[in-house]
């Protein structure tokens, strides 16, 4: 969405409106300054608010702690696929993450919570405040999508915070001093409240959106979520229940059959940021590099990317990841492994070593590794990944690459999951094929029975979506967390103790109704 993100410097003054208590602000400004009372007047207000809850998304409103450190250690080094780089060892923080001996006092999980905590009060406001805008303000037509675009956040927000830790409070309502100090909710009630939002978002977004509208939610985008949704809590041992599946097959069949999405063939180029927002992309996180309008931009690529194309060397790839992803051989059409561990992984290989074709930045591995590292032989057991990386690291500061939080791919994945473990498995096979064809150049699967289909849809998933933050909540939902972190030495992990984040510290110190 470029006019929301064009607007995000509009929405940084929209914070201390939203957030200001009406009596207190009301005591320290003019009475002709805007409050959160008077804010609310038109549908550019109410879409001035919207743009405030959108800007909190996967916490990048706290830049550092936030969204270009906190997210990508919480999310990727508890992968079993991934490994502290270089950089990593200066940080006790994040390697606290990764040898899972973290406190409930650390700042990523205090900062992750108050952020998305963030999101849903903003969220809150936009549903209360325009459901309150008089026909003279406000068309029902805009009314209804705002709230829907709205309730679609406040969804995504009390998702993102069940998927991180245990416990958390449910807020429906704008903060008061009346509910700041709110209990704990039951797992099951947060489901419920999730699940109830991204319903109702679906009924009343659009299908598509302008050009000037790109990356709002649309209809699928709250259908791909509620699929997401019941897939997760069908594996929560303390929320199941027999119908989760059959829903997911429901909400993820109609975001198949609408038409509005289909695969990008060129993998890589969903990752590069030379096609963003195509026709794969459900849900995608807007960037931009800095001008005169706005300024909001990452750095993602220089924390993934290794020192010797110019990263950072914050994160490596397990070797292991390069030999399962080569595991079915070099049986693409094009001659070579699935296509999907070149847009994923860089290493050293013949194909890195194709000044021509494949070089990673106009040079091969074995010279990036020896200009780096003193011999072309110094990384051999090395592996890093590829995925959002523009295709040169070197010299490109803070650029604007989006990041994709739901591509059509793994809605297709998760459908055919759903349809699998529901009885489907013979219309769960065409859909894994079609992603192995146009992504991986790969032959059709040989998988005909129930746990062969379920087998090669973890395979898949790793295939087509690792560093895209699925792999560990696939675990835990598989119920194979132990099993995989054994496997990858990961001696510090329990998924008993490891599984959730407890709640933070701060929220323990600051609201008596949570107990330790």
């Amino acid at each position: 969405m470029k006019n929301i993100v064009q607007m995000f410097v509009a929405s940084m003054f929209m914070f201390a409106i939203l957030s200001c208590d009406d009596d207190e602000f009301l005591e320290q400004q003019s009475p002709d300054q805007l409050t959160s009372s008077s804010f609310w007047r038109n549908v550019e207000d109410a879409e001035s608010g919207l743009v405030a809850a959108y800007s909190e998304l996967e916490s990048r409103s706290n830049f550092w702690d936030g969204w270009q450190e906190g997210r990508p250690v919480v999310e990727y080094f508890r992968s079993d696929y991934a490994l502290p780089g270089p950089d990593a060892s200066n940080y006790a923080h994040w390697m606290s993450i990764f040898n899972f001996n973290y406190t409930n006092g650390h700042t990523f999980l205090n900062v992750l919570w108050t952020t998305n905590y963030k999101g849903l009060n903003f969220a809150n406001q936009v549903i209360s405040k325009v459901g309150q805008m008089t026909p003279e303000q406000i068309s029902e037509a805009d009314k209804n999508r705002i709230i829907a675009e709205a309730k679609f956040l406040r969804g995504y927000y009390h998702f993102k915070l069940l998927s991180l830790y245990e416990q958390i409070i449910v807020r429906m309502e704008e903060l008061s001093p009346d509910n700041l100090d709110s209990p704990l909710s039951t797992r099951p009630e947060a489901w419920q409240v999730i699940l109830q939002d991204f319903q109702e978002a679906a009924s009343n977004l659009p299908e598509t959106r302008t050009d000037a509208d790109t990356g709002r939610a649309t209809k699928g985008t709250a259908l791909a979520y509620l699929g997401k949704a019941y897939l997760y809590k069908a594996g929560d041992a303390s929320s199941a229940e027999g119908t989760d599946m059959d829903n997911a097959v429901a909400a993820l069949e109609q975001v198949v059959e609408s038409g509005v999405y289909d695969l990008f063939p060129d993998f890589v180029g969903n990752f590069n940021g030379e096609n963003e927002n195509n026709q794969e992309a459900v849900f995608e996180l807007q960037f931009k590099s800095g001008d005169a309008t706005s300024w909001n931009a990452n750095r993602l690529h220089a924390f993934i990317g290794d020192w010797c194309i110019g990263g950072w060397g914050g994160i490596e790839a397990s070797y292991d990841l390069v030999d399962l992803m080569k595991s079915e051989g070099m049986i693409a059409s094009n001659g070579l492994y699935d296509n999907r561990l070149y847009g994923t992984l860089y290493f050293k290989d013949d194909y890195y070593n194709d000044t021509e074709t494949n070089a990673m930045q106009g040079f091969t591995w074995d010279v990036l590794v020896s200009d780096t590292y003193g011999s072309p032989d110094a990384k051999d057991g090395s592996a890093y990944f590829r995925k959002w990386l523009p295709n040169y690291v070197w010299d490109n500061g803070y650029i604007g690459i989006n990041l994709t939080l739901m591509r059509y791919a793994d809605v297709l994945l998760m459908y055919a999951e759903a349809l699998n473990e529901t009885g489907s498995t013979a219309l769960a096979i065409p859909i894994i094929n079609e992603i192995r064809e146009v992504h991986g150049l790969m032959p059709p699967t040989t998988a005909s029975t129930q746990e062969e289909v379920r087998e090669q849809i973890i395979h898949e998933r790793i295939m087509e979506l690792t560093l895209e933050s699925t792999r560990f909540f696939d675990l835990r939902r598989w119920g194979m967390l132990d099993q995989a972190m054994q496997a990858a030495g990961r001696s510090g992990f329990s998924a008993a103790e490891h599984s959730y984040f407890p709640v933070p510290l701060s929220e323990i110190q600051a609201n008596p109704m949570v107990g330790e």
